[in-house]
């Protein structure tokens, strides 16, 4: 039987994932994202209110070393919005420290709606 996790997003990263223009899913690869598989559900709960929820099924999961080896693999137009990758790098380092991430890696997952 599948797992279903909740995880909770930024307003613009929600509405992307929503519209189909992002199509993955970038997180610290602690405990929590170590337990999601492909085939899992994760439901994405919309901050700040966390009132409206996207389910999504995980299609691929890919854990990186470093920020730098899942930008070599990964379209940045498909994470998000992003300019540049120095601001995807700022908007991760909102969340994560540089250490957190040394440590633990990121983990992407590729969703789409069920």
């Amino acid at each position: 039987m599948a797992n279903s996790v909740v995880m909770r997003l930024e307003k613009k990263s929600f509405e992307l994932l929503k519209s189909g223009k992002k199509i993955w899913e970038i997180r610290l690869n602690d405990d929590k994202r170590k337990c999601v598989g492909v085939g899992d559900e994760i439901v994405f709960m919309k901050r700040p209110e966390l009132e409206e929820r996207l389910p999504m099924i995980v299609e691929e999961k890919v854990p990186f070393v470093s920020v730098q080896r899942l930008l070599d693999k990964i379209d940045l137009a498909d994470i998000g919005d992003y300019a540049n990758e120095l601001e995807f790098i700022q908007q991760l380092m909102n969340h994560y420290t540089p250490g957190e991430m040394n440590e633990k890696g990121l983990v992407a997952f590729k969703v789409r709606l069920v």
